[in-house]
């Protein structure tokens, strides 16, 4: 099976974008570059471990959890069912992040999945004092616990099991970062089948989507510090119910400022909350 081949496979199996899957593919199973790849554009790729990965294609499940890592921020995150892939979308989050922390900060990450924000802010930061990693799923909790060992952060980090709605550590944080589920319940259905196969808990964020984000929001931030910040990831969809949980809390006096960021595709993504 040469490239061009695979990437007509990777087509019909309904990858989104076929002609880059087929390079990662290439690159993961063979160790070949791009320009490589190119240079020899009649070379046969067919082998077993090539048929096996294209019948779990086959079956839609996400090339990130056939390869079991993918990249985020320039590195490389294991990743599993257990927990969400990472986006592009999510680095906003972490570059915006790496520009607001302090030294010695004490940050939380929240629904942390994969641990992948709150680990990239270390690597990024390594004036940051620790970092809280907590979710909900014992597994994806494990996940992220492996990524710290991989780039030897777990020393910086604590790992903490529970929901976010009930066990966040009795402390005040510096920084609180979360890419939490923000689907509404009846549009989990819609979804496409890789999507479906990631896990239901990190990405149905109830009735109207915004179950973690409401909380956050109107109790979360009472884990801050003084001078504290909150960066949440939310749908693109979902600025004006954002901004009315916000005009909610105005006369409290607990949130100073917020700024909604948009997306490389300027789309609104990202709340940023001073306290």
């Amino acid at each position: 099976m040469t490239i061009k081949e695979l990437e007509k496979t990777l087509e019909e199996i309904g990858a989104q974008d076929p002609r880059a899957e087929a390079e990662i593919i290439i690159n993961h199973l063979f160790g070949i570059s791009v320009a490589q790849m190119y240079l020899d554009r009649g070379r046969d790729y067919s082998s077993p471990e090539l048929d096996s990965l294209l019948e779990k294609r086959k079956a839609r499940i996400p090339l990130q959890y056939i390869l079991g890592e993918w990249s985020f921020m320039g590195n490389s995150f294991y990743v599993s069912e257990a927990c969400l892939i990472p986006r592009p979308d999510t680095e906003l989050l972490v570059e915006r992040a790496v520009r607001e922390a302090k030294s010695g900060d004490r940050v939380a990450d929240l629904c942390t999945g994969s641990g992948c924000i709150g680990l990239s802010l270390l690597m990024h930061r390594p004036d940051i004092e620790s970092v809280t990693l907590m979710d909900i799923s014992p597994l994806a909790l494990e996940m992220a616990r492996r990524n710290s060992r991989r780039h030897g952060l777990e020393s910086r980090c604590a790992f903490v099991l529970g929901d976010v709605r009930s066990d966040i550590p009795k402390e005040r944080f510096d920084m609180i970062l979360s890419n939490p589920p923000y689907i509404p319940t009846q549009d989990i259905e819609g979804l496409s089948q890789e999507v479906k196969k990631e896990p239901r808990l990190a990405l149905d964020g109830g009735e109207d989507g915004l179950d973690i984000i409401r909380f956050l929001v109107s109790e979360g931030i009472s884990y801050l510090r003084d001078g504290g910040k909150m960066l949440i990831e939310f749908g693109y969809d979902q600025k004006e119910q954002i901004e009315s949980l916000l005009d909610e809390k105005a006369d409290t006096g607990l949130i100073k400022s917020y700024e909604i960021v948009c997306d490389y595709g300027s789309n609104p993504r990202l709340l940023v909350i001073n306290t």
